[in-house]
């Protein structure tokens, strides 16, 4: 009988041992000095050859990530866009010195940051055929510029490779290739930096344990993870989920709402539906974990995940940060280093979407409950005392909205094919917008950041002051201010306008720098126009100086086929 318990008992023991070795976590052997970080999204980013918002991060906003316990920031920098192009693909000198600032800020701070060649990765685009030339020529120019900077630069060789030919074995195995190419032109510059590579398919996890074996033992394997998309992308455009709304995480069948209809890849999106309880199972959700850390621990790498978020615009809140909570203690079970996207805009830390650091204010405007998710720190200070641009311009009587960039207090807003924010001069080297053509009713102008009262400005007699060149003939442009919208329908709720117009008349089409001085009582109202319902309002007289929001210069019904500069903008 003796015998019979101990066997019994050590039966027990052995089946709980079992039990133990199969609920083990596997872990990355190879770790990195930064565990969980945030990406620096929409700065360094553009289309178009537009490089609007610029100049929206300083060394604040830095200092302002690393108090939040930010180890490492990922800078997404569309270098194509910002180039000479084919076949030289020269960077800009203003890129130059946006990333060097970085750089500098963050060695100061102590943070990690990821050079990120970012590209074009919406729903459905491509990887361009001509990716591989580009890369390099643009490679060997970061590396040879930072490769006796410190030890906090990391380089990422592409964001989410996808050819989309139609064979992914093939895609695959070309991406593979091709990035060992590239890797090895910067070790021929740089054998110092860490390089992170990913693999095709938009950084895919399942096709990262595909990558060939490069023989180099400082590089970070990466992958980007959204899983479930139909969580976490519900409402996205860009993913091709616009009418999805209120997912739950996790599932519930209960709150599950019906299935769209009319949407596009219909079929596409009833496969999600349809297996959304399976593939919002943790079960389901980190067996790929698993596998890349199988995967990294045989290479003898370390292990990222650079990109993984939640759109904030119909997901829950709470669930919303259950969601950070869970694949934050996966991976860092896991000794995955996790880098969130992104601090502002839509999968952000703050409360609203907004680009502006104006509207999305630190400490008052962020997601507490998101930081604690995501075992960040929640910023023990007061709000900051703000000035808007117009109370600065009152204590220094310096009313200048543009000269030699943007004044502090206003930002930048606006849309056209081709344009430039502080584009330099080849002769004085004195920064200007330029615009380079504009389909019609495509405009450029400024935010003020918050509402401006200008009522004692236009009863003072002040006048709008700008100092153009153009060759554009037939040139009408329609500069107006643009009052503050509030919420709701109606027209007391709209966006009015107060409307002057630039022509021949006054800016000759010689292409050289004339001044046009418009007095602010010349303005007259114009109406409204309605994004939210879609709808243009005739004017009413319901314009009011007392809560100016921003200020335009549309190019109305005949855009602008030949260039536009503008070198000053100022009220006097």
């Amino acid at each position: 009988m003796k015998k019979f318990i101990a066997f019994v008992q050590f039966l027990a023991l052995a089946l709980c041992l079992a039990a133990a070795k199969e609920k083990e976590v596997p872990k990355v052997q190879k770790t990195m000095p930064f565990t969980k970080g945030l990406n620096l999204t929409g700065w360094l980013e553009g289309y178009n050859n537009s490089n609007w918002r610029s100049d929206l991060f300083g060394k604040q906003d830095f200092e302002d990530i690393k108090s939040l316990g930010v180890e490492i920031v990922r800078i997404p920098i569309f270098f194509e866009e910002f180039s000479s192009g084919s076949p030289d693909y020269i960077v800009e000198d203003w890129l130059w010195e946006k990333i060097d600032k970085a750089v500098e800020w963050c060695t100061e701070l102590k943070m990690y940051m990821i050079i990120d060649f970012h590209n074009d990765c919406g729903y459905k685009t491509k990887t361009k055929p001509n990716v591989e030339d580009m890369l390099l020529k643009i490679w060997k120019q970061i590396a040879e510029r930072y490769k006796n900077s410190g030890e906090y630069v990391l380089y990422e060789i592409m964001n989410e490779p996808h050819f989309e030919s139609g064979n992914k074995a093939s895609d695959v195995a070309k991406w593979g290739k091709l990035q060992g190419n590239v890797l090895k032109a910067i070790r021929e510059v740089d054998k110092r930096h860490t390089v992170i590579v990913c693999a095709e398919d938009y950084c895919s996890v399942t096709y990262l344990l595909k990558l060939p074996d490069y023989k180099d033992d400082n590089l970070i394997y990466n992958f980007h993870d959204y899983t479930p998309m139909l969580f976490t992308h519900q409402g996205a455009n860009w993913a091709g989920l616009e009418n999805v709304r209120h997912i739950p995480f996790p599932y519930s069948k209960e709150k599950m709402p019906k299935m769209p209809k009319n949407q596009k890849d219909q079929g596409w999106i009833e496969s999600m539906f349809a297996n959304y309880k399976t593939e919002g199972s943790e079960e389901y959700l980190v067996k790929p974990l698993d596998e890349a850390v199988k995967f990294a621990n045989k290479r003898g790498v370390a292990l990222m995940c650079n990109e993984y978020g939640v759109v904030m615009d119909y997901a829950d809140n709470t669930e919303r940060c259950n969601w950070y909570r869970l694949k934050g203690k996966w991976m860092q079970e896991r000794n995955i280093c996790r880098v969130s996207w992104d601090y502002r805009n839509k999968l952000g830390v703050f409360t609203n979407d907004s680009w502006y650091p104006s509207q999305a204010r630190f400490p008052e405007d962020l997601n507490v409950e998101l930081l604690k998710a995501m075992e960040f720190n929640v910023p023990q200070i007061k709000p900051r005392k703000r000035f808007s641009w117009l109370e600065n311009a009152k204590k220094t009587g310096d009313y200048t909205i543009y000269r030699n960039g943007f004044a502090r207090g206003t930002y930048f807003a606006g849309w056209c094919d081709s344009f430039r924010i502080n584009r330099k001069d080849s002769v004085s080297g004195e920064p200007y917008i330029y615009v380079g053509k504009a389909e019609k009713y495509n405009a450029i102008g400024c935010m003020f950041g918050e509402s401006c009262d200008f009522s004692d400005l236009v009863k003072s007699g002040m006048s709008l002051e700008v100092e153009l060149s153009t060759g554009q003939k037939d040139l009408d442009i329609k500069v107006y201010f643009v009052d503050k919208e509030t919420p709701g329908k109606g027209k007391e709720n709209q966006p009015w306008r107060c409307q002057a117009t630039i022509d021949g008349r006054s800016l000759p089409a010689d292409g050289k720098w004339h001044k046009v001085r418009i007095p602010l009582k010349e303005f007259a109202d114009a109406g409204a126009w309605s994004d939210s319902e879609n709808k243009w309002y005739d004017a009413e007289g319901l314009f009011s100086w007392e809560k100016v929001n921003e200020l335009k210069f549309d190019f109305g019904e005949k855009g602008l086929k030949n260039s536009l500069s503008v070198r000053s903008i100022a009220i006097k």
